[in-house]
């Protein structure tokens, strides 16, 4: 059934960024700063993504081997955040730690104060292409069904929910996409013993981050749903621990698939934790403080790039000449049917091509974020927030640019966003 309607236009703009996670924000800050007229369309009514709405602590993938490999605006972000005794960087390994409260504060704060018009609590509808370009996109809000125009767009849905209104040409969907996890906080626990003071802060100083003691235990436990990790992380400011220790399989892009699952981790949050009330003082008194409002996601949709990276070049340290940023995560596999993960560490960051970004048949589209164009192996090091940054703060930059790489790099290096 076909349906036709008018739409009020908003506004018409340089750049539209649909998504405000770390891809999203970066992108629209760092082309708005550049003098292009920008517009940022998201879903909630608060920006910063999965750290923000999912409880995912902490920030990874600004560190290689203890040397920093991102900046930008993702840096700066975390520097707002330590300044205000909301973020710490967790020496050597590098990992931040942060209060998801305050990530929110400080993302909106930056956009603002880059003169990005925002558009919040707007749900992508549609989109107008023609001559091979998108020209207008559509959303809902509590108002009624919106349109805005644009000369480049950028999809940091994360489902590359943009990319698929388009039409744009998508790599194969994955038989199994690495599990969804609804992160939650703990109040009550006594993270001072050597159970959980050794494993709270993701430094590398203590070996893994998950704590081994735990997952053994849980494995053993024969009421005990899939699980994860489980690791904990402190929030710096207060006492609550965030954690993430929830499983499910499943594709998050599918609306009903997503609702039944929030549901299913919701329930198992509590059998955990009360699990672990049972079997360990040091989570006797404790309690489920919050639930993250959005399920955390590691992988569904992605376009198809105009270069397709691979884990294997990652791993070979294979180098392009359209370098906008540097992955410096390990390849990171979290098993979809068991409790397992699997680990491979890069032997040298990453360089991720600009190509990765343009997709083959949307002319003016960018594909940042989870959307990036690259097989599972690469996208399991990719996937995470530093790096989300770094792409969306390239995907900013090259619509400055017009795509072309070198100034895009160049530009990228004057902003400090390579390292």
């Amino acid at each position: 059934m076909r349906i036709e309607r008018e739409v009020p236009l908003a506004g018409s703009f340089d750049f539209v960024v649909c998504g405000g996670g770390p891809s999203g924000i970066a992108a629209a800050v760092s082309a708005s700063r550049l003098g292009l007229c920008t517009a940022l369309i998201e879903k909630n009514h608060f920006f910063g993504g999965m750290g923000a709405g999912g409880y995912v602590v902490p920030l990874s993938g600004f560190f290689h081997q203890g040397v920093r490999v991102a900046g930008g605006i993702g840096w700066e972000l975390v520097q707002r955040m330590v300044q205000d005794s909301a973020a710490q960087v967790e020496l050597p390994k590098g990992h931040v730690s942060f209060h998801p409260e305050y990530l929110k504060l400080h993302s909106e704060r930056l956009l603002r104060e880059a003169g990005v018009t925002l558009f919040s609590g707007a749900v992508l509808s549609g989109c107008c292409c023609e001559n091979g370009g998108i020209t207008h996109v559509l959303f809902a809000q509590e108002d009624g069904e919106k349109a805005v125009g644009g000369m480049m767009f950028a999809d940091a849905t994360g489902s590359a929910v943009l990319c698929r209104l388009a039409n744009a040409e998508m790599l194969p969907a994955s038989e199994k996409y690495q599990p969804m996890t609804l992160c939650f906080l703990l109040e009550g626990a006594d993270a001072t013993t050597q159970l959980l003071s050794g494993c709270i802060h993701h430094d590398g100083k203590t070996g893994r981050s998950v704590n081994a003691e735990l997952h053994d235990w849980l494995a053993e436990q024969p009421d005990a749903p899939q699980f994860g990790g489980p690791w904990f992380n402190a929030l710096i400011r207060g006492n609550l621990l965030a954690v993430n220790m929830t499983r499910a399989a499943g594709d998050a892009s599918d609306p009903k698939v997503y609702a039944a699952t929030y549901a299913e981790l919701r329930e198992n949050a509590y059998q955990l934790v009360e699990l672990l009330r049972k079997g360990f003082p040091e989570f006797r008194n404790a309690q489920i403080a919050a639930i993250a409002p959005d399920l955390g996601i590691r992988e569904t949709r992605r376009m198809r790039g105009r270069y397709v990276l691979t884990g294997k070049e990652l791993l070979d340290g294979v180098q392009f000449d359209d370098t906008i940023a540097f992955c410096a995560h390990p390849i990171d596999i979290h098993q979809a049917d068991g409790n397992g993960q699997r680990l491979a560490e890069l032997p040298a960051p990453g360089p991720i091509p600009l190509r990765c970004l343009q997709s083959v048949n949307i002319g003016n589209l960018l594909a940042t974020g989870r959307a990036i164009s690259c097989d599972g192996e690469a996208f399991a090091s990719l996937r995470v927030m530093a790096t989300a940054f770094a792409l969306g703060e390239a995907a900013g930059v090259s619509a400055w640019a017009n795509g072309d790489a070198r100034n895009t790099r160049v530009q990228l290096q004057k902003q400090g966003a390579i390292v």
